[in-house]
């Protein structure tokens, strides 16, 4: 038993410093992952709430980008304009059903050290006046 008394029990100062190196790298990217996903969230949940809009599917598509571009600003995000919605939110016509989507497809990018970039490629539509997604 007396050999037992000299061995070392717990983590030294190299495995607390591994430890936190790890924290920190998750931490770090967390951070800097966060506002993209955010976004992501933000423009799904307005769309939504276009498309749950009584007679959404027979409003024009000057006054459904009016919508979603107010709701984007409420929400302060400023990757939405009057000029950069026109191209980012359409509204699609399905040829076979007639049904009418909003579509809204763009590219974030965050930066998460020197050279390395984190790239949200968002490409979503909702139906109008209809089901939820597809």
């Amino acid at each position: 038993m007396q050999h037992m008394k000299n061995k070392q029990y717990g983590i030294g100062f190299q495995g607390w410093t591994a430890i936190l190196a790890v924290m920190v790298c998750f931490l770090l990217f967390g951070l800097r992952a966060f506002p993209l996903y955010n976004e992501k969230l933000t423009v799904i949940s307005n769309m939504d709430a276009i498309a749950a809009r009584p007679n959404a599917d027979k409003m024009s598509v000057r006054d459904i980008r009016k919508f979603f571009l107010r709701n984007m600003e409420i929400a302060n995000t400023t990757r939405f304009t009057d000029q950069s919605v026109k191209k980012l939110a359409t509204v699609i016509t399905d040829k076979k059903t007639k049904k009418r989507y909003l579509r809204v497809a763009f590219e974030a990018r965050n930066n998460l050290a020197k050279d390395l970039n984190l790239l949200l490629v968002f490409d979503h539509k909702v139906q109008l006046g209809g089901s939820k997604d597809e």
